[in-house]
């Protein structure tokens, strides 16, 4: 490539300062066929130039054409047969340079195809004693062939005659310097751990378009996710911990994408098959392999017909629990047997007849796995919130059942004397930084006043003139949950309330009580003091009972983190977990549990699990790239979430 950026940038020079050196000396010309085609300025003239090889003549007087009894002989795959490899002809006369390059004068009727290369004068001279034999191994080893053959396959262009001479096959020359370049375009890393590379070529710019064609390539898959290590997770010993992964999967139902075909306009009729999207599902699952994968949206005939076969040959115990009305889909969960053992398992399902909020059929699993090589066990819940946006109350009292039922089991355990770690997946239909999502970070939520549509931010709802907003209690107490997400005991369901369940009469007595909510509290600005009436303050053992009646605060005490952010961190683009033709927004999470602090004037207690790695998610303008969601790389409308966590020995048996 060098060379030829050299020819042609230096060819009109050369060209020029052979002009101007002809007019003070008239340079030997060559001829062939009877016509000039080199006038000794440097470079190879005329129609010629484009040839495979270059045929060397010994010239004559200045004045004079070719001889005619001059003649050429060529090889059998075409190339020029040239002597000794002194190619270049002396600065003196022409009979000098005849004489020293020893060219013997021979003719051909044919035209000869050119080169564009100008070789350079070698030191190997003609002796009389010496034979053809030591003539050729010096060609081979000289400057002119390093420059023209280079190492390796470019010398094998070059061959021995029978007659003494070496023959140049140029073409094989041209076809072993175009290979031996670079490709041209971008290079990926790809694969699992990107320990592969794949090469995309330029598009090619259309002539007269501003624009590039757009060039579809089934052959180049590009893997635009990568795997992020966490460093700072380091510092804890391997051999002392126990590592895990978990994968949160939505996989979209092919019922749900049928009933839906508007929400996929923009994808291929090819990778909306269930063929198609299955094999793509199962060969991501079987790339990754992960020790717990939470699956949502999964059609039940397909997954016991096509997938939980699969899965259990590769060693996994699945559950499932489908939606209850007339959906198919609902939740799976399957864990690698060789590294857990199952303890207890609880199959929710949200639809309560008695209670009027909770009229939906979404679904949850919680299970409680014992590490093989681990003394705590890990509390693993996987569901799928309902979808409206509008009834952010329905998705706060499903959430509030499954943590409440994660509570029990790490109660339970607790009992034993064992610690146990929470993972709770899902498509919780929430954005980050929504006051679900800041629920389930935080450990508490003031919802009083809130409207509906606020609670999981995925719709603006702000124009409307009324809204439907959250009051306290949240849901009835004959759900048996208490605002600390946690199941009431017997005690606290009999007594829950202030007025009883059968006799909701409000007497004088109770609504004295309203008096104590925060907003009685605050003084307006402009009220007449009168004393003992507007200077009244509550006692604080009636605002007391009042915050545990009347508290318009949920809380939990699980300690959950996000294994995900709402920014990417090397580019710092808001990440997305799903898209399709209304939209991209990032609604599937993995919580984790972490390290708590205890109470004033206690230590830190101990626990917690590390994230060590994660698979990065993409933007929305990535996906869009990719032709969106599904596409032949994805084939879902969500993304695969994938984490590393560790669990530590030393503490899993400390409360």
């Amino acid at each position: 490539m060098i060379a030829s950026v050299m020819l042609y940038g230096l060819y009109p020079l050369s060209r020029f300062i052979g002009r101007l050196a002809g007019l003070w000396r008239k340079a030997p010309c060559v001829y062939v066929n009877g016509k000039e085609v080199w006038d000794g300025g440097g470079a190879v003239s005329g129609p010629q130039q484009t040839g495979l090889s270059l045929q060397w003549l010994s010239a004559g007087d200045t004045d004079t054409g070719p001889d005619p009894d001059h003649t050429d002989t060529e090889s059998p795959q075409g190339a020029l047969e040239i002597s000794c490899m002194d190619t270049c002809v002396n600065e003196g006369s022409a009979d000098d340079g005849k004489a020293a390059l020893g060219l013997e004068e021979e003719t051909d009727d044919r035209d000869p195809v050119m080169n564009e290369s100008v070789f350079t004068r070698t030191e190997c001279e003609r002796r009389s004693d010496m034979d053809q034999h030591g003539c050729d191994e010096r060609m081979m080893d000289s400057p002119v062939s390093d420059m023209f053959l280079g190492s390796g396959s470019g010398r094998e262009a070059l061959v021995h005659a029978g007659s003494g001479s070496a023959v140049f096959d140029l073409a094989a020359l041209l076809a072993d310097s175009q290979t031996a370049a670079d490709p041209l375009g971008w290079h990926f890393p790809s694969g699992l751990g990107l320990s592969q590379t794949c090469y995309c070529p330029y598009v090619q710019f259309p002539a007269g378009s501003y624009y590039p064609a757009f060039q579809h390539s089934d052959s180049i898959e590009v893997t635009w996710r990568v795997w992020e290590e966490f460093s700072e997770s380091a510092c804890v010993d391997a051999a002392d911990a126990f590592d895990f992964s978990v994968m949160s999967y939505n996989i979209l139902a092919q019922d749900l994408l049928e009933a839906n075909p508007d929400l996929y306009t923009h994808c291929p009729e090819e990778v909306l098959a269930w063929d198609v999207r299955l094999r793509a599902i199962l060969k991501e699952l079987q790339t990754w392999q992960p020790d717990i994968i939470c699956l949502q949206e999964v059609q039940e005939d397909h997954f016991h017909q096509q997938m939980c076969p699969v899965l259990t040959e590769m060693g996994y115990s699945c559950i499932y629990k489908r939606r209850t009305g007339p959906k198919t889909d609902g939740c799976a969960v399957c864990y690698r047997s060789e590294r857990f053992t199952q303890l207890s398992v609880r199959l929710l399902e949200f639809r309560r007849p008695d209670c009027e909020l909770l009229d939906r059929d979404n679904v949850a699993i919680v299970l409680l796995l014992q590490p093989r090589s681990a003394l705590s066990p890990v509390c693993v819940a996987n569901t799928h919130l309902l979808f409206n946006p509008r009834r952010g109350d329905v998705k706060l009292a499903q959430l509030a059942i499954v943590l409440a039922e994660i509570d029990v089991m790490v109660q339970n355990c607790r009992s034993a004397g064992r610690r146990c770690e929470v993972v709770f997946c899902g498509d919780l239909n929430a954005l980050p930084s929504s006051p679900l999502w800041r629920f389930i970070s935080s450990g508490q939520l003031y919802y009083y006043g809130l409207p509906a549509w606020m609670v999981s931010g995925q719709t603006d709802l702000s124009h409307r003139v009324h809204h439907a907003r959250l009051f306290a209690p949240l849901w009835p107490s004959s759900l048996g949950v208490t605002d600390r997400c946690q199941y009431k005991s017997e005690s606290q369901t009999a007594a829950s309330g202030i007025f009883p369940v059968d006799n909701r009469r409000y007497s004088h007595e109770s609504m004295l009580k309203l008096r104590y909510c925060p907003a009685a509290c605050v003084r307006p600005a402009d009220l007449e003091l009168i004393p003992g009436v507007t200077d009244k303050t509550p006692d604080p053992e009636d605002m007391d009972m009042f915050s545990r009646r009347f508290g318009h605060t949920l809380h939990h005490s699980l300690s959950l983190t996000s294994a995900y952010s709402e920014v990417r961190p090397d580019t710092h683009t808001p990440a997305v977990s799903t898209l399709n033709s209304d939209g991209a927004a990032m609604v599937d999470y993995i919580f984790y549990s972490t390290r708590r602090s205890g109470s004033a004037g206690e230590e830190e207690s101990a626990g917690g699990l590390q994230m060590l790695g994660r698979l990065s998610l993409l933007s929305e303008a990535d996906l869009w790239s990719m032709k969106g969601l599904p596409n032949h790389t994805f084939p879902s409308d969500h993304l695969s979430l994938l984490v590393k966590l560790r669990l530590s020995h030393s503490d899993s048996h400390r409360v």
